[in-house]
């Protein structure tokens, strides 16, 4: 079974400098960090999206959190659904700002 979860983060994107989260996410771009794996069935992203009429700095402050999660699915697979559903959210939002999620999000 598939599970897919989009919320606003309690993580900021300074955060992402901190070391106990620089051990365990990515930076892909200015506007994506990517979620290393953790051996679970799940992949997590950090998208930076303005919402239109939201304070300056909402989008750092308050970015979206992205989690896929299926066991049955390989690595990539789940990188690849990742992708599509963080492109899609942010395409639907309107996201300000014009976050790039690439369709490739680990090397």
């Amino acid at each position: 079974m598939i599970e897919a979860t989009a919320q606003w983060s309690v993580l900021t994107v300074d955060s992402m400098s901190e070391p106990k989260y620089a051990k365990s996410w990515r930076q892909v771009n200015d506007q994506v960090f990517v979620e290393l794996e953790t051996g679970q069935p799940s992949l997590g992203l950090l998208v930076t999206c303005g919402v239109p009429g939201a304070a300056t700095g909402q989008e750092a402050g308050l970015p979206l959190q992205l989690t896929v999660a299926d066991p049955g699915l390989a690595v990539e697979q789940r990188q690849s659904l990742l992708s599509t559903f963080a492109r899609t959210l942010v395409d639907e939002l309107g996201c300000t700002g014009d976050p790039v999620v690439p369709a490739r999000l680990l090397g």
